[in-house]
C-alpha cells in the first residue's frame, strides 16, 4: 500500500488478487446449488420411525445390519426380500417389535435365530424392558434410576421372585411414576 495525500493506494496485482476472490466466492454457492440438484438421496428402506411399527434388528454373520421398522403385518420372508439381507426361510412367520433376527447365511442351509434386542439397544430406542430380566446395568441406563434404586428393585425381584403388578415396584422408594413412563 502508498499513502498519498492521506488516501490509501492499493496496488494493481492487489485489486487483481481481490477480484479472484470475490469471483471465487460468488461461485462456489451455484456450484453448492447444483451438486445438490444432481445428487440424489433416499433413504435407507425401513429407517424411518412411524407409531404402530414393529421395531426389528437384523444381524447377518455376526454383523449387525441394523434396526428396522416395519409394519405390523409384515412376515420375516417379506423383510427379508425388502432389506436385501438373506433368503426366504421354509418356515415364514409373523414379526412382533423387540425381535433380533441373526442370520446365519454362510453355510447352504440359511439358519435364522430369533432373540430379544437387548435392553440397552431398547432404551436407546425408546422401548420399554422387562424389569424381571434387566440386569443392574440395564436399571441403571434408566433416567431417574440411580445405583441405590437399582439395588432395591434387584433385591425385591429376588424376594419375591418376579414383578407382577405395577403397585409391587411403586412400593419401592425412589420409584416414581415419571420413571415408568
Amino acid at each position: 500500500m502508498i499513502r498519498k495525500n492521506n488516501l490509501i493506494m492499493i496496488s494493481e496485482s492487489k485489486v487483481k488478487g481481490l477480484i479472484v476472490v470475490s469471483l471465487m466466492l460468488a461461485v462456489i454457492p451455484f456450484i453448492i446449488f447444483f451438486f445438490h440438484s444432481f445428487t440424489e438421496y433416499k433413504n435407507p428402506v425401513f429407517t424411518n420411525q412411524c407409531d404402530d411399527c414393529l421395531v426389528l434388528e437384523i444381524v447377518q454373520n455376526d454383523r449387525k445390519t441394523g434396526v428396522y421398522f416395519v409394519s405390523p403385518e409384515m412376515t420375516v420372508n417379506q423383510l427379508l426380500k425388502s432389506t436385501g439381507v438373506g433368503k426366504p426361510v421354509k418356515n415364514n412367520f409373523p414379526l412382533k417389535t423387540g425381535m433380533k433376527l441373526m442370520i446365519d447365511s454362510v453355510s447352504e442351509n440359511q439358519n435364522i435365530v430369533v432373540t430379544e434386542i437387548p435392553a440397552a439397544d431398547r432404551l436407546s430406542l425408546g422401548m420399554p424392558i422387562d424389569i424381571n430380566k434387566a440386569t443392574e446395568d440395564d436399571l441403571l441406563q434408566i433416567k431417574g434410576i440411580g445405583q441405590a434404586t437399582s439395588q432395591r428393585i434387584l433385591d425385591l425381584r429376588k424376594k419375591i421372585n418376579r414383578f407382577h403388578d405395577i403397585k409391587q415396584l411403586m412400593a419401592i422408594k425412589g420409584i416414581r411414576h415419571g420413571n415408568l413412563v
